[in-house]
């Protein structure tokens, strides 16, 4: 696999600059096309049960409300990108051209977000978001939360102090799941170009220290010679006792599956991929 192609996501947020600035990172590595996606909730859609109980007066003003601040986030989403752009010195594009560089494009969609996000992102090699606060930006953590559980794509997480390089050291959190192998396959491009690669295997009561040596086995396949460790929690949570000892080893970027399932439309997620989510200090790559 590759990595040609950059979905981010904007919401007019803080969090716009710290995605855009983590995804031109990679794109200059990889000399990769970056798509910066607004999605403009339609009107419409923010009215709950049109007509149940309502007068003409109250769903237009509804409507009002809703266009108002979706015009707000678009033109804070729009000068966070012509920002980070023109910072990065990186080419706006359309199209592809024979020339390999990095480049990137403004795109804006009508619908709903929940919809949108995934759908586009199956037409992407990565996704990228901002590590996000759900207390304090629900509906971006709902997006994210989403795209990961049904994007079909593997999806970047980084914090707000990005690092200098993402993927120089990258550390595996492998379990032996289908969800850690896709991220593996996922994050292949990054193996491939690091510098260094460390595999990391919590022996818990469900994953043997024998689990590490297998993806080691396969790696050194693939031309990769990496670095096995055995992390053994101890009354810490997985998730914690991975994150930080893959901080300690000095990885700029965390590969690891995300665990969940759907039950009636709202995603569950499981322990070790909410805590990773809510507190990993650097970038992680995930796939569901």
């Amino acid at each position: 696999m590759s990595l040609k192609t950059i979905l981010v996501p904007l919401g007019g947020t803080d969090n716009d600059p710290v995605a855009l600035n983590a995804a031109l990172s990679v794109a200059r590595d990889f000399d990769a096309h970056v798509e910066a996606l607004f999605v403009r909730l339609d009107p419409r859609d923010a009215v709950p049960m049109l007509g149940e109980g309502m007068s003409g007066a109250m769903v237009d003003e509804i409507m009002r409300a809703a266009e108002t601040e979706a015009n707000t986030h678009l033109l804070a989403a729009r000068r966070h990108f012509d920002a980070a752009v023109q910072a990065a010195g990186i080419e706006l594009r359309d199209a592809p051209t024979t020339v390999e560089e990095p480049s990137a494009r403004w795109r804006e969609i009508v619908g709903r977000t929940d919809e949108v996000v995934p759908a586009e992102a199956r037409l992407a090699d990565l996704l990228v978001f901002a590590h996000t606060d759900p207390d304090q930006d629900a509906q971006g953590y709902a997006t994210m939360e989403t795209a990961l559980m049904t994007g079909g794509r593997p999806l970047m997480l980084v914090p707000k102090v990005v690092p200098a390089e993402i993927g120089r050291t990258v550390a595996l959190a492998w379990n032996g799941t289908i969800e850690a192998a896709r991220a593996v396959s996922g994050a292949l491009p990054f193996i491939r170009s690091a510098d260094r690669v460390l595999v990391l295997t919590a022996e818990t009561s469900v994953t043997q220290a024998a689990a590490g040596r297998r993806i080691a086995d396969y790696l050194a396949w693939q031309g990769i010679n990496p670095e096995l460790t055995i992390v053994k929690p101890g009354s810490e949570p997985v998730g914690q006792a991975v994150t930080e000892k893959a901080a300690e080893l000095g990885a700029d970027l965390l590969v690891m599956g995300g665990y969940g399932h759907s039950r009636m439309r709202e995603m569950i997620l499981g322990g070790v991929t909410r805590y990773v989510l809510n507190h990993a200090g650097l970038p992680v790559l995930m796939a569901h």
